[in-house]
């Protein structure tokens, strides 16, 4: 063996041997992936649940997530794709593995390649099964997201949607019904800054809300984005005009804390021309109108060299309002921004 090492100097023998031994305990890892995923395309449950996995997502909300989507519990499947990644070294979705990829984007693109449509097409099912409730917060959900559809997933904090679901429809919501269609998965972050929920919307998620936009009656979903006519009778009406000065032509922060004070008073120091009261009804008005949302920004604790900031709500043109509302406000006198 030596001497035949010697021979080949131009091979990388620490390389060969490791490659050998991966081989003999199963393989590369992109293919101890590919095998586990089409050992599970059969099985439903576990492909998601390890989709699931693959964002690294902590186990507790693979175990509330999959109870949610699958409407009862999931705990032992669970317990058993973790294991099944445990068993071929693949439970860290953030570590490297080849060609610079991480374990769970060679997850998310296996499963992409053989497994996603069955995963879909039972979201899109779910969804138009939905109560119209959900179906509206699905909707809404899709406003927040417009200018991330290129990205391979996305996050979402819940308080800001549910706040403009909740004015949108005028009843209670949860989001963890969105979650029970299989559009979203539930998680939370922690970490010396931020302690806070958020929801992940993976790769066949932002696929399915491009469908939504581009035909939502598909979903049983029966939203329209504002016409050129509605932002033109928003802009003609002297409050919301005034409503629109306040934010500054498209965007406005406000803290959480003590929201309706803050904007009291910057309506009496820039002399706005609204009452609490109007500004209210305005706001109501907008979000029924599909032009405005309100965004949610969690409270950052002070660490290393960045200072703490607390929570914030933002006041934002949707994106089919902003893509044709700065000519609008434009031919109005008011600034686009």
């Amino acid at each position: 063996m030596k001497e035949e090492m010697d021979r080949e100097e131009d091979i990388n023998w620490s390389e060969h041997i490791r490659k050998s031994i991966r081989e003999r305990l199963g393989g590369s890892p992109s293919r101890k992936i590919q095998k586990l995923v089409g050992d599970y395309q059969s099985d439903l449950d576990r492909l998601w649940i390890l989709h699931m996995f693959s964002y690294g997502m902590s186990k507790r909300y693979v175990y509330e997530t999959a109870e949610m989507v699958f409407g009862e519990d999931k705990d032992d499947v669970v317990d058993e794709v973790e294991a099944d990644l445990e068993e071929r070294g693949m439970e860290r979705m953030h570590d490297e593995i080849e060609d610079g990829l991480k374990v769970g984007d060679t997850i998310q693109n296996t499963v992409a390649s053989y497994g996603i449509s069955k995963i879909k097409q039972q979201v899109k099912e779910s969804i138009k099964d939905s109560p119209r409730e959900v179906r509206d917060g699905i909707y809404i959900l899709s406003l927040y997201v417009r200018d991330r559809l290129d990205r391979e997933s996305t996050s979402i904090n819940p308080e800001g949607i549910e706040r403009t679901w909740e004015i949108y429809t005028g009843s209670e919501v949860d989001i963890d019904d969105i979650v029970s269609t299989g559009l979203i998965y539930k998680n939370h972050y922690n970490s010396n800054a931020y302690n806070h929920w958020y929801y992940k919307i993976p790769d066949y998620g932002l696929e399915l809300i491009e469908e939504i936009i581009s035909d939502s009656s598909d979903f049983g979903i029966y939203h329209s984005d504002p016409k050129r006519s509605t932002l033109r009778d928003v802009i003609n009406e002297e409050q919301s005009r005034e409503f629109l000065r306040w934010m500054n032509g498209s965007s406005q922060y406000v803290s959480s804390y003590n929201e309706e004070d803050d904007i009291e008073d910057e309506l009496d120091n820039r002399e706005i021309n609204l009452t609490m009261e109007e500004f209210a009804e305005v706001r109501e008005d907008l979000i029924q109108s599909r032009v405005l949302l309100i965004d949610y920004s969690p409270h950052r604790s002070s660490t290393g060299n960045r200072s703490s900031r607390p929570a914030r709500w933002s006041y934002k043109l949707t994106q089919p309002a902003l893509d044709n509302m700065s000519e609008i406000l434009l031919e109005n006198g008011l600034p686009a921004q």
